[in-house]
This record gives structure tokens, C-alpha cells and sequence, in this order.
């Protein structure tokens, strides 16, 4: 099973026409989970995630709230498992794991993507090559391949 990272489930819902390139893979991939042929999963931490980035990204909070459910929504009716928020344990039992992340707020899909028992994150941050001895880090054009 793959984790999808933020910047994936981006490009899938508000970034599709200025990543016109990278939606074409990611598409790509969110046709083969919805087939049935990949296993993938996400968190609560992405979509909150995504739901955070529409909002700062439009004028006006009704205007990102509309734009992130519309967002959420497109997620949602995909066949992506969808996974909770870690609980206690799990983040101190694992967060060592990923000091070496050089951007903090990535250590929870880290996190989720080892107890969820994940092969790799899938992403378009750069910065999970930091802990690929931990898990592997692929881009969606990796996977579809």
C-alpha cells in the first residue's frame, strides 16, 4: 500500500491546471487506485492539510471554504483509504524515527505511513528523501510506471 502525501492529493483537486504535467501522473494513479489495481492511503493530516492550503489561497474564507470541500469531496469519492489521526503512542512511539525531517509537519504522514504498515510516501516533497532508510519516498510517476 502507498501513503499519499499533501502535495499529491493537491495536484489531484486545486492544482490540477497549474501542475498541468504532474496531474496528468497523478490522475494517472487515482485512476489505477479507483480500479482497484494500487492500494493507496491518506490521512486526516493531508486532508486537513488541503483543506487549509484552498483557504489560504483564496480571497476570502467562504470563497477557500468552498473551494476546500469541493477539494475534500473529490478525495472522498475516490477509493483512497482514508486513515485517522495518530493516536498518542503511535507519535512517540515513531516520532524519533523522522527528526531528520527538515519539515516538522510532515513528520505525522511519516508517522501514519509506518503504523499503517505503507511501502513508501508517495509525494512531490523533495524532503522525504531525508528518512528514505526508514521508508521509501516515490513521486506519483514512479509508481504508474
Amino acid at each position: 500500500m502507498h501513503y499519499l502525501d499533501t502535495s499529491v492529493l493537491l495536484v489531484y483537486t486545486l492544482a490540477q491546471a497549474l501542475e498541468k504535467d504532474r496531474y496528468m501522473h497523478v490522475s494517472r494513479l487515482f485512476e489505477l487506485v479507483n480500479a482497484g489495481k494500487i492500494k493507496a492511503i491518506t490521512s486526516f493530516y493531508a486532508l486537513h492539510e488541503l483543506f487549509i492550503i484552498a483557504i489560504q489561497n483564496a480571497p476570502d474564507l467562504e470563497t477557500g471554504s468552498k473551494f476546500g470541500k469541493e477539494a475534500l469531496n473529490k478525495i472522498l469519492e475516490t477509493e483512497v483509504i482514508l486513515a485517522p489521526l495518530l493516536n498518542r503512542e503511535d507519535r512517540i512511539l515513531h516520532a524519533q524515527k523522522f527528526s531528520s525531517l527538515n519539515d516538522a509537519s510532515d513528520i505525522p504522514h511519516a508517522i501514519s505511513a509506518i503504523v499503517y504498515n505503507c511501502k513508501d510516501i508517495v509525494a512531490y516533497d523533495n524532503h522525504f528523501r531525508d528518512i528514505a532508510d526508514v521508508i521509501p519516498y516515490l513521486t506519483p510517476e514512479n509508481v504508474i510506471k
